[in-house]
């Protein structure tokens, strides 16, 4: 054997060796290729949910804006300090809300700012056969009777705002009684679960000053007073219709 067979004998090995794990190497990259996990896929994003009230638990809401001429009405000039009494009709809005457990009107000349907000609670006695009328004030400058800053004016405001809210829980109720088939004078006695012949009575007042109530005159004349409350009357009435009459029959609600 000569050397250079030796050689070669030598290196038949080593390149056996050299082939085998170079077959191995491609194995195991087809191997790791093929058990590959795919990327994860992106987080989904949580889907937008929309919520609509149905139509039976919203509020039945009217709005009426009537004029009112107001002659005790201060206009006053900036330039000249000075301030004329003048002729002034004044847009008073008129806004109903009836919910199943509260009435909600809004009587405003304010622009539509709430004013005070006031609420009536009434009640009836079947033992004297009488009706009682609870007014206090929630919101506003009406929860202070006297007292500095305010002097008679103050007081003749706040019962003003009380005699209105009054009024209206009176012609309200003597319109449930009359619904129910009895007379306005007739008590009703309220429910048996404990409410009252009407809801509890929200009333928010934005109404503008005149001369009289800063200058000790009435703060609205009993014209406009009834003026005003005969509009809020006759929009509650008209709430009223369609809130028990079936008005909304035939109308599509949202849901």
């Amino acid at each position: 054997m000569t050397m250079s067979d030796t050689a070669s004998t030598e290196e038949e090995p080593t390149q056996q060796i050299s082939e085998t794990m170079e077959n191995e190497c491609n194995i195991s990259e087809i191997n790791k290729s093929s058990t590959a996990q795919p990327p994860p896929p992106l987080p989904t994003p949580p889907k937008k949910t929309s919520y609509r009230p149905k139509a039976s638990s919203l509020p039945t809401s009217l709005v009426r804006t009537i004029q009112i001429t107001d002659n005790n009405h201060e206009n006053e000039n900036t330039s000249t300090t000075t301030s004329t009494t003048t002729t002034t009709t004044i847009p008073t809005t008129v806004i109903l809300q009836i919910f199943s457990d509260r009435i909600f009107l809004s009587v405003t000349q304010l622009n539509g700012k709430m004013g005070s907000l006031l609420v009536c609670n009434v009640e009836e006695s079947i033992i004297d056969n009488s009706t009682t009328y609870h007014v206090s004030t929630l919101l506003g400058s009406g929860t202070s009777r006297g007292g500095g800053g305010g002097g008679s004016n103050a007081e003749r405001e706040v019962s003003f705002r009380e005699v209105f809210v009054r009024r209206l829980a009176e012609r309200i109720t003597k319109h449930a009684r009359v619904m129910a088939g009895v007379s306005e004078e007739t008590i009703l006695g309220g429910a048996e679960d404990g409410r009252g012949v009407i809801p509890p009575l929200v009333v928010g007042l934005g109404l503008k000053r005149s001369k009289g109530n800063q200058g000790g005159g009435t703060i609205m004349s009993v014209d406009n007073f009834n003026v005003v409350v005969d509009a809020a009357i006759g929009l509650y009435e008209e709430g009223w219709r369609i809130c028990h009459c079936g008005g909304l029959v035939g109308m599509e609600g949202p849901d």
